[in-house]
């Protein structure tokens, strides 16, 4: 079952963690500017599975907006494939909590592939 990523405030988290949120932050943040990536008054879409992987890409991207030199706007996109079990409610819910816009696309792959 997936499970919203807890904010706990800066000084509950430990040292290990916020070393490697600054050496991922400042990897994103290089490799955006190395390869001109993000420009000033883009839209930058956000494919949120559910997973540790996108929850931490959408949460690097913020974190870097923040202080980026320009100014962009993100999107965070999902697929809803309408697995069984699949929590529907959870990525509208933590985007809302969070305040980024967000688009859910509904298409039922299961039944395609299960048959």
């Amino acid at each position: 079952m997936t499970t919203v990523p807890s904010e706990a405030p800066e000084g509950r988290h430990s040292n290990t963690f916020l070393r490697l949120k600054k050496k991922l932050e400042r990897a994103v943040g290089e490799a955006i500017a190395d390869f001109n990536m993000i420009e000033d008054g883009d839209t930058v879409m956000v494919c949120l599975s559910g997973g540790k992987d996108s929850y931490t890409l959408l949460s690097v991207l913020l974190a870097l907006r923040e202080r980026a030199p320009v100014d962009f706007r993100l999107i965070a996109m999902n697929l809803d494939q309408k697995q069984p079990g699949f929590p529907d409610h959870v990525l509208p819910e933590y985007c809302a909590s969070i305040g980024v816009d967000y688009r859910i696309v509904t298409e039922d792959t299961y039944s395609i592939v299960k048959d």
